[in-house]
């Protein structure tokens, strides 16, 4: 495992909207070419559901945000819905489940499904292969998530329920194909420890609203250690070669990569 930690000072762009209490704007962070990521390029966020019209009109009009990623599965969609953004014609939404696809009748969530069949010594082990199979199990929603992001014309949201687990694994593979540090990949998926008691109350109010979703997020309502995330990309690294070589494998291409940094980093 890596020894880096994230302990350096990284500033946070959290971006403070009602309705959402995990969303930030990943401007600042250096690429391995020592650009960095513009403002209004990259943000991340938890459940987008409960935008209020206010909010709405402050990520289109004021942040440019243009496209959306709900990696929500269909389980979470039929009980909670797909909020107001998918409503909204200036916004393109694109939707595609990181576990196996479901039709939205089960009344089992699909994340349950696939903890229980592991067998890992450590929560941080359990973790990182489950944040792995998200990529290994769904390369197809990985690809189109990656060049939705190269292509936006605007600010792109990646967002799930809480915004740590299959957020924070997009997110974590775009960092990494940028070449940023491990250390500044770590300090941003370990910031959703700041807001985790307030997600964790939104998640538990939004599962409160029918019978069938409750305990539908108790698999992720856990803590971001730096440590999960460090796990994972080795992981990644020693399986695969790392996150560009693992992109290469599902279709990503040179011509995707520049549009990539064309659109995330500075001139």
């Amino acid at each position: 495992m890596s020894t880096t930690q994230a302990t350096h000072p990284q500033e946070i762009g959290w971006i403070e909207l009602d309705g959402v209490h995990n969303m930030r704007d990943l401007a600042g962070i250096r690429a391995g070419d020592g650009r960095r990521i513009r403002a209004h390029r990259l943000i991340r966020s938890d459940n987008l559901d409960r935008l209020t019209p206010a909010a709405v009109e402050k990520l289109v009009n004021r942040i440019g945000v243009s496209d959306v990623i709900d990696l929500r599965t269909n389980f979470e969609l039929t009980r909670i819905g797909s909020g107001p953004l998918t409503q909204d014609p200036r916004v393109a939404v694109t939707t595609g489940s990181l576990y196996p696809e479901d039709d939205g009748l089960s009344t089992t969530p699909p994340w349950q499904a696939e903890m229980s069949v592991m067998t890992p010594t450590t929560r941080t082990e359990a973790m990182a292969l489950h944040y792995l199979a998200y990529l290994e199990g769904r390369p197809d929603t990985v690809l189109q998530d990656m060049r939705v992001i190269s292509a936006a014309r605007g600010a792109v949201v990646v967002h799930c329920a809480a915004g740590k687990d299959r957020t924070g694994t997009i997110i974590g593979l775009t960092l990494s194909l940028i070449g940023a540090p491990r250390e500044s990949i770590l300090a941003d998926y370990a910031a959703t420890n700041q807001r985790l008691d307030r997600i964790m109350a939104s998640l538990g109010e939004a599962a409160a609203a029918g019978s069938a979703t409750r305990g539908a997020y108790s698999d992720e309502q856990q803590s971001t250690p730096p440590e999960i995330m460090d796990a994972t990309l080795d992981l990644l690294e020693s399986r695969h070669g790392g996150a560009a070589s693992y992109l290469r494998s599902i279709g990503w291409t040179p011509a995707d990569q520049a549009r990539l940094e064309a659109h995330l980093l500075d001139d």
